[in-house]
């Protein structure tokens, strides 16, 4: 390799290489939206901290270790053995699928034994379809898991919906208002948690018509339920994305993590 002048290139200080990654942060900064504390470190992006019965998320602590039964939940014998075998292999919190009244009947009983067994290990519901059972669960669990596609929706029908003006679209959000706040007002009583867990594949048809089938409407989808707990005082709840495609998951959080910079 020829070296002009036949002398080697002087080696950047250390001085000097820092001042090229700052700049280079600073021009990253200007031009991507932020969705993190660096993009070039890793650094935990500041969050409230969440209580899930005896355990805490979020903030300064330490990720959580979940998992899920799969049991038939009306089997109270069989869910709680199981809730049992994950708090013993270190599993800090368990969630347990609750699809229908007789499901939230079998919970509070699952509740009582565990506790009876001196295992305290919370427990989260998980709903779909179902506000109603979600509001008898919260007299047991500790945390509630809503999917905001479909717990007012119900089931994807698959209609198409034209918003000729976009009033009409957002003049829809009060009745996931109306429908939503009577949960949050008794999660806020009895000091539970919430999740607001988007699926990508299961968008309500309002949002798939709005947004499309998009991270963008993944995030909307959320911060509609968000709104609601926000107007209510109520902070105690996370998100999640869940899509089958990877890149798709990771433009949600991204997407989100941004709102939630923009929003403070």
């Amino acid at each position: 390799m020829a070296i002009s002048g036949g002398r080697l290139p002087r080696a950047r200080s250390a001085s000097s290489s820092r001042l090229v990654v700052q700049a280079a942060a600073s021009e990253a900064a200007a031009t991507t939206p932020k969705y993190c504390e660096s993009v070039f470190q890793t650094r935990r992006r500041p969050t409230r901290t969440m209580q899930v019965g005896k355990v805490l998320i979020g903030g300064s602590h330490p990720v959580r270790l979940q998992t899920m039964t799969t049991s038939d939940t009306r089997d109270v014998e069989a869910t709680v053995a199981q809730v049992k075998r994950c708090a013993d292999a270190g599993a800090e919190l368990v969630r347990i699928t609750v699809q229908g009244k007789k499901e939230a009947a079998a919970c509070m009983k699952i509740r009582e034994r565990l506790f009876q067994d001196n295992y305290d290990t919370p427990l989260v519901a998980d709903i779909h379809f179902q506000p109603g059972v979600a509001m008898a669960v919260a007299d047991a669990f500790e945390k509630i898991r809503i999917n905001p596609g479909n717990f007012l929706d119900g089931r994807k029908t698959f209609e198409v919906i034209d918003y000729d003006d976009p009033a009409q679209f957002a003049a829809e959000r009060e009745e996931i208002a109306r429908g939503f706040a009577p949960l949050v007002e008794k999660l806020k009583r009895l000091n539970r948690a919430l999740r607001i867990g988007t699926n990508h594949g299961s968008l309500s048809a309002r949002v798939l018509s709005f947004y499309g089938d998009t991270p963008r409407g993944m995030v909307e989808s959320a911060f509609e339920f968000a709104d609601v707990c926000r107007d209510l005082d109520y902070h105690n709840f996370c998100f999640s994305m869940k899509a089958s495609n990877p890149r798709v998951m990771v433009a949600a959080y991204r997407l989100l993590a941004e709102e939630q910079y923009a929003r403070g």
